[in-house]
């Protein structure tokens, strides 16, 4: 039996935020639809947009 632990890299809630600021498309989102691991990644790919820096001109 392998003692394989999960890293805070692993949570959706991280991968959604790194998705956003990697610049990668909400269609990336590898989670089916429904599930908390969806709900979290989307919620956190749509907080990284809130706390984007904003653009200058």
């Amino acid at each position: 039996m392998t003692n394989v632990q999960a890293t805070a890299s692993d949570s959706p809630f991280i991968q959604g935020r790194n998705a956003r600021l990697y610049g990668k498309p909400v269609s990336e989102c590898p989670y089916a639809e429904g599930s908390e691991e969806h709900a979290a990644w989307m919620q956190a790919y749509e907080e990284a947009v809130v706390s984007d820096p904003p653009e200058t001109p």
